[in-house]
């Protein structure tokens, strides 16, 4: 009996200890909002997370946006060999399908839409190369050359003499009104199927073959590749931070957060830790009773 009346202060100085560090954690959340008694504010209410959040959250973010999350950092992981080797062996990847399936796949469109652009295209590229040859001299370039022909043909024979130059021009002068009559008459069905064919084949291809026909061969292509962000990195990081600003994202996103979201969070994160306080509590207030014991 004795015993229990010796332990008795240490044991409620643990309780005590215990149920005041666990008061004290559940006040960091609890209560969320501000509890009001006849028209006053109950003091220590809301809870001292609910309440510093916004100075929480601009803290949390200028840390992050200054400390954790800074421009040298997103350029050096950039930068750096294993990115920079995925994005250029991305691009060889994509230039390495053929031209056809990349532009389905791109534009998200059927093979009948894309035989029907093709279509279209083959079509306007067509009209576009018969109205600039009909607009062209071409029809005169022709006579000429026939007209040069006859005359070397003519000449240091007995017809040069009796077929003067005048007399062969006008002979061939009509040519031009036919050349130029044909061309708009034929020459979409002479031309389309040509500008069809041509663009099947290059359908066809990949990106790397047409590349290599300017002698651009895919370890060429890597280190163009590579150069190319290398270079878009290091002129857009500036700008990329400045519409980045990391310290706001941080800080709306911690105001946007719900309370109840937000004790998860900590409680996930640091349940070991807040329960060692509670411990250390009743730890505390046990050492404590025993002391008073001692000095009794």
């Amino acid at each position: 009996m004795e015993i229990l009346k010796m332990l008795a202060a240490p044991l409620i100085g643990a309780v005590i200890g215990y149920f005041t560090n666990f008061i004290a954690v559940k006040m960091l959340f609890f209560p969320h909002h501000e509890v009001y008694l006849l028209g006053h504010r109950v003091p220590f209410t809301p809870g001292a997370i609910p309440k510093g959040k916004p100075r929480l959250a601009k803290a949390v973010g200028r840390v992050v946006g200054t400390e954790l999350v800074t421009k040298e950092d997103i350029k050096a992981k950039l930068l750096g060999g294993e990115i920079e080797t995925r994005i250029t062996g991305a691009i060889t990847q994509e230039l390495s399908n053929n031209i056809r399936a990349e532009i389905c796949k791109l534009t998200k469109c059927s093979e009948e839409t894309y035989a029907e652009g093709s279509s279209k295209l083959s079509e306007m590229l067509s009209r576009q190369i018969v109205d600039e040859l009909s607009a062209s001299q071409l029809p005169e370039i022709v006579v000429k050359k026939c007209n040069d022909s006859i005359e070397e043909k003519l000449s240091n024979t007995m017809f040069a003499k009796l077929i003067p130059e005048e007399k062969i021009q006008s002979f061939t002068a009509p040519l031009v009104v036919k050349i130029r009559s044909m061309i708009d008459r034929d020459g979409m069905e002479c031309v389309k199927p040509v500008i069809e064919n041509k663009i099947s084949d290059l359908s066809e291809k990949s990106g790397l073959e047409l590349l290599e026909l300017i002698k651009v061969d895919e370890a060429r292509l890597t280190e163009m590749a590579g150069k190319v962000y290398r270079s878009a990195v290091n002129n857009y990081i500036d700008k990329l931070f400045e519409k980045l600003d990391f310290a706001v994202m941080v800080e709306d996103k911690i105001n946007d957060m719900s309370i109840e979201k937000m004790e998860d969070l900590v409680q996930t994160v640091m349940k070991k830790e807040l329960s060692t306080i509670v411990n250390l509590g009743a730890l505390i207030g046990f050492v404590l009773g025993l002391f008073n014991l001692i000095l009794k």
